[in-house]
């Protein structure tokens, strides 16, 4: 088994950007979910209420962030931010954005037709993973729960067949596709995986998914057979479940590594 493909999302719920390598810091994969769109009174933004934001592709840039939208100009935020610090909400977690100024706010709220702000996530970010699943202090940006979520591709395809949609990964937001495990679902009974440097990728919690998976992330259009194959192959119990959240200790993950299953104890 191997990784076939890597993506970052530096902003929280706009679109990815497929990587050949993941380098990793104190706060998970570098550049994933490092700025956050937010609300006036600090709370974030996503796709489930605001599906345009799919629409909005960041790249990241030495010393900037490019952001690029359909009918807008491109626009360029000077990094590291330099404005105000605040407290901001992210599910049940408030940590911390440094506010990338008026003139991003300004171009994002053309875009989305929304008030909003944009902000950066600190260097000392001190946001951590839910301890209900993580014993250790493990730091999260500004991702759902955990640092990473793996996908298993015969799962996809299991899905395809069923909807008779040919369904693409990115619908599922992943950081880890990996490739090469013939049982879809099989990754749901995995402690985790072992990489070539023999250092492990820890799953902790499989990804209860919401409606964002339904939605095809070019057209943002619904799709029901999407909709109904999930409702059949992936609800175990009253929530519908696709890949596994996890976490890394390593410095790097790489495009073509080779990977070994790591049962549960």
């Amino acid at each position: 088994m191997l990784i076939s493909r890597l993506f970052i999302y530096p902003i929280k719920s706009c679109a990815g950007v497929e990587v050949q390598a993941l380098h990793f810091d104190r706060n998970g994969p570098v550049g994933d979910r490092r700025f956050l769109i937010i609300t006036p009174d600090g709370r974030f933004v996503t796709q489930r209420e605001l599906p345009a934001m799919a629409r909005i592709q960041p790249a990241l840039e030495p010393g900037r962030l490019r952001l690029q939208a359909s009918g807008a100009d491109d626009f360029e935020v000077e990094l590291p931010a330099v404005g105000e610090r605040r407290r901001v909400q992210v599910w049940g977690s408030s940590p911390e954005g440094i506010d990338c100024g008026d003139a991003a706010a300004d171009w994002l709220n053309a875009v989305l037709g929304i008030t909003c702000r944009l902000v950066q996530l600190p260097e000392d970010n001190d946001r951590i993973a839910d301890r209900d699943y993580v014993e250790e202090d493990v730091h999260v940006g500004y991702a759902d729960g955990f640092p990473l979520l793996v996908i298993n591709d015969a799962s996809i395809r299991a899905l395809s067949e069923a909807s008779g949609l040919d369904v693409d990964v990115r619908r599922f937001r992943p950081n880890i596709v990996v490739q090469g495990e013939s049982d879809a679902f099989a990754e749901l009974g995995w402690a985790g995986v072992t990489t070539s440097r023999e250092e492990v990728i820890r799953f902790v919690k499989p990804c209860e998914r919401c409606v964002v998976p339904t939605r095809n992330p070019d057209t943002l259009e619904r799709t029901p057979e999407v909709t109904r194959a999930l409702a059949t192959l992936c609800r175990p119990a009253d929530k519908i479940i696709f890949g596994q959240n996890a976490v890394f200790c390593g410095r790097q993950l790489d495009v073509g590594e080779q990977l070994e299953v790591l049962k549960p104890v």
